[in-house]
């Protein structure tokens, strides 16, 4: 029997249907749907009706999840971010996080790490200004923008590029977070692991939504998101999403402007074959760093507390604008039962310029109001290329079923980054006052920073994923990669040529109890080719890492809703350190340890109620270094601003029946706990718990002439904490941001 089942939600969630045209004797109406495009006799499938709800969506149970599609709810049971393959995530030995477009939506998320916040494993630092992705902790190590991001499934840029690139939300369809090493599938990688970013694709369904925001500090903002078939047989599709904003920040004289549009195209002669090409261009402008040092702002100074709505230095001498288009390529098709190929191409253009003003020097112990500020100025330019040809066979050896997948992948960037840095003379520095804001004249500061560095990487990777007797899952893969990096100095005219080779291993196994309960142990490697020479001049080894995780997926029978738990031991070896004996040199002694737990829990009922909750676990702590002294000595110590304790709860009900139905109410309650701010572990960042709350209110329920229009409001940080973020130097987090929306879907 094929089931049935509706639902009142953003495109995002469903397909969306063209709305039939409410009421013949509606002229304003009708006037607007004529102008808008669509015909003025209703066709077959527009009946009249009283009913005022958003459209309806009618899903059967044949139309299953796929790992790149859209998904009703909070609840993704696919990815294919671990494996690059089609599989359910209880079947995955690695964790994995995923947010959906609907949990986005819910949210009304400004940046990928605001929507990431409720994930467990990862810190976002969400500070006053989203032109550029913040600086995040997964697992207690670093990831950022160069090296971490990708985009359905290939890298946006490598460090070369010198990237702050921040992919919009509103043009995605799910953001994936791996946690942990994952060498084998993507190369080069930082230790904890990775965002994977899912763009909105193509639909043959029409999909028309219109959306206006206001909110604090003069927030204006228009978006759209357009699609469906160009051809009756539905062979090409299109989409094109776009957003513009213009804004400010609690931070004086600063602004937050963006222009984002995505138009793309799919191609679909057959089940078998289909190719979609996709160009995208953004452009922000905003706020640079803005950070403080510790006291005055998570520790007491005697000047009082520095206001949040300080910028350091004035807005000319800090602010970034970032320029970058893409043109990606991503192509698959089935020969028979046994083989299918999938391509995936980009190439990213990427430009922008940093004026930037940082602390030099503070005073604490004397309780000072003054302070050096260090100025930079720099301009970036850079453009990387990415392909990854994969070959999978899907057969079967007696009672084992094989999945392999071999590939082949390739990414090239060339960045250049050239301009200043105030050098360590006073003629360098201006002397400010953090509490009055007042600047001295500022030096004038020669060019003397001009680098251009070119990373290729090329891998070979094989993975094969065994089902055997139905219950039992085995994932193994092998990597070998080979880097090459130059850098040359303009300033110096020096050229440093670097070459590495590395191979990475990873194994997994899962097995899947009948109850949906799927307990798993799996061990992946990592590594990340480093910069620098020993005083003898060898090349510096990559940095490796190596994880031991166990844990347990659960998915109730017949329940829209998942809950995971991990256990981990992860190893980061070769880290570079200053060389005390030789400045300019480094040694290769550092080490450091993470270990976890993290519980993450998803639910979608069809009552209407959507939840998200997590809890993490981090302990992340030196445990080799190279100090010669007490003063300067780190080991045992806790990484700068990796709390033990996370944890977020996120819930969204749906009303359904009454006066009330169709409306959304959502509430999310965030904890970040207490932290050392510095490598010294000389201070505390303290903990803060953070409430949000929102609302979605379907308009056609009240009056028909709004059908398919809803106002949706939200607030963040309800009960304006203040709160900030350490690793040395100190960004205050978000203050209370309320925002507005309307949205109009037909």
């Amino acid at each position: 029997m094929t089931t049935r089942k509706t639902c009142r939600t953003s495109p995002h969630a469903c397909a969306v249907l063209p709305s039939p045209v409410a009421r013949p004797r509606l002229m304003v109406q009708a006037l607007r749907l004529a102008l808008l495009g669509l015909p003025a006799a209703a066709p077959a499938w527009a009946q009249t009706t009283t009913d005022t709800a958003l459209p309806q969506v009618t899903i059967t149970a044949g139309q299953e999840e796929q790992a790149t599609g859209p998904v009703h709810g909070f609840v993704a049971k696919r990815s294919a971010t671990a494996t690059k393959t089609d599989t359910p995530i209880t079947e995955t030995p690695q964790s994995i996080s995923v947010v959906t477009a609907d949990q986005i939506a819910t949210q009304q998320a400004r940046s990928v790490s605001e929507a990431l916040g409720y994930s467990s494993g990862i810190q976002v630092s969400n500070g006053a200004f989203a032109i550029s992705e913040t600086a995040s902790l997964l697992r207690g190590f670093p990831i950022n923008n160069g090296g971490s991001l990708y985009r359905d499934g290939t890298l946006t840029a490598s460090n070369a590029s010198y990237s702050r690139y921040a992919p919009e939300p509103y043009g995605l369809e799910r953001i994936e977070l791996l946690h942990g090493p994952a060498s084998v599938m993507f190369g080069q990688n930082a230790p904890g692991g990775l965002i994977n970013v899912v763009s909105k694709k193509p639909t043959t369904t029409t999909l028309r939504e219109l959306q206006v925001q206001v909110g604090s500090f003069d927030r204006k903002q228009v978006a759209g998101d357009f699609g469906g078939a160009l051809d009756e047989s539905g062979v090409w599709s299109y989409r094109i999403t776009g957003l513009a904003r213009d804004a400010g920040t609690q931070v004086d004289g600063t602004v937050d402007r963006r222009l984002f549009l995505a138009p793309s195209i799919t191609w679909r002669p057959s089940d078998r074959t289909e190719w979609t090409g996709r160009f995208e261009y953004q452009r922000s402008e905003g706020l640079s760093n803005n950070v403080f040092p510790a006291s005055g702002t998570v520790t007491a100074n005697r000047n009082g507390q520095i206001p949040t709505s300080t910028a350091v230095g004035r807005s000319a001498d800090n602010g970034e604008r970032y320029e970058n288009w893409s043109l990606s390529s991503q192509f698959s098709h089935q020969f028979n039962e046994v083989w299918s190929m999938r391509q995936n191409l980009r190439y990213t253009d990427y430009n922008g310029t940093r004026n930037s003003m940082r602390f030099a020097a503070f005073y604490p112990a004397t309780q000072s109001a003054t302070a050096a500020l260090q100025r930079w100025r720099l301009g970036t330019d850079s453009d990387t290329f990415t392909a990854d040809n994969q070959l999978q066979a899907d057969f079967s050896t007696g009672a084992v079923m094989h999945k392999v997948l071999m590939g082949v992948d390739f990414h090239h960037t060339a960045g250049t980054v050239r301009g200043y840095v105030s050098p360590n003379t006073l003629a360098g520095y201006v002397l400010s006052n953090i509490y009055t804001t007042s600047y001295g004249t500022l030096p004038a500061v020669p060019e003397n920073y001009n680098l251009r560095t070119v990373d290729d990487q090329l891998g070979f990777y094989l993975q094969d994923q065994l089902k055997i007797a139905e219950r039992w899952f085995v994932s193994a893969g092998v990597r070998h990669d080979r880097s090459q990096q130059t850098v040359s100095n303009a300033i110096a005219r020096t050229q440093t040529d670097r070459s590495d080779r590395a191979n990475t291993r990873n194994l997994g196994l899962v097995h899947e109890l009948a109850n949906g309960v799927s307990p798993y142990l799996s061990y992946t490697e990592s590594f990340t080719p480093t910069t620098g020479t020993s005083f003898g001049g060898a090349m510096l080894k990559p940095e490796r890492a190596k994880q031991y995780e166990a844990g347990v997926k659960y998915a109730p029978v017949n329940t829209n809703a998942l809950f995971t738990l991990a256990v981990f031991d992860l190893r980061r070896q070769n880290v570079a350190t200053t060389d005390l004996a030789h400045a300019g040199y480094s040694v290769q002694t550092g080490a450091a340890r993470s270990k976890g737990v993290e519980l993450e829990g998803k639910v979608s009922l069809s009552e209407g109620l959507s939840l998200t909750s997590s809890y993490s676990y981090t302990n992340a702590k030196v445990t080799s270094n190279n100090a010669t002294s007490s003063s300067t000595d780190t080991q045992g110590k806790a990484l700068p601003g990796a709390a033990r304790h996370n944890a977020g709860v996120l819930a969204d009900y749906a009303f359904q029946r009454g006066t009330l139905a169709g409306t959304h109410v959502s509430a999310g309650v965030r904890y970040i706990g207490r932290a050392y701010g510095n490598a010294l572990n000389t201070f505390e960042v303290p903990s803060v718990t953070l409430l949000d709350f929102g609302a979605r209110l379907d308009l056609g329920r009240i009056n028909a002439d709004w059908r398919n229009v809803e106002l949706a409001f939200k607030l963040n940080n309800v009960t304006d904490r203040v709160y900030a973020f350490c690793s040395e130097l100190c960004e205050y987090g978000a203050r209370r941001t309320g925002l507005v929306q309307l949205t109009t879907r037909w």
